[in-house]
């Protein structure tokens, strides 16, 4: 039998949400990768999509994400900005202590069914 347990998922958003899972995976994959059409590729998305998840996230936060790089004899390539690298780092920070608060408030008020 399967245990008891909750599932918090948390998106941020103005007149529409704009970022959450998805956006955060898309970023990381793209940093790790060096490149928004490789992150997309890995996540089984299209590139169009993966841009605009990306184009969505900028215009509702008005700063860049990402610095890209069109491809040519060098090859392109793309990587988070520094603004970008703060507001994964401040997600990540919000997520973390949220769901601690959420596993605090889940045993208080669900310990007796687990």
């Amino acid at each position: 039998m399967e245990e008891l347990h909750y599932y918090l998922q948390i998106r941020l958003a103005k007149n529409e949400i704009f970022f959450g899972p998805g956006v955060l995976a898309l970023l990381t994959m793209t940093q790790e990768c060096e490149s928004l059409s490789a992150a997309a590729k890995s996540m089984d998305l299209s590139y169009s999509k993966a841009c605009k998840m990306v184009k969505g996230a900028e215009t509702a936060l008005g700063f860049k994400l990402l610095d890209r790089k069109i491809g040519g004899a060098g090859g392109g390539g793309s990587k988070l900005t520094p603004e970008g690298i703060e507001l994964l780092e401040k997600y990540s920070s919000f997520i973390n202590e949220l769901n601690s608060h959420a596993s605090e408030s889940f045993d208080r008020y669900f310990s007796k069914y687990i």
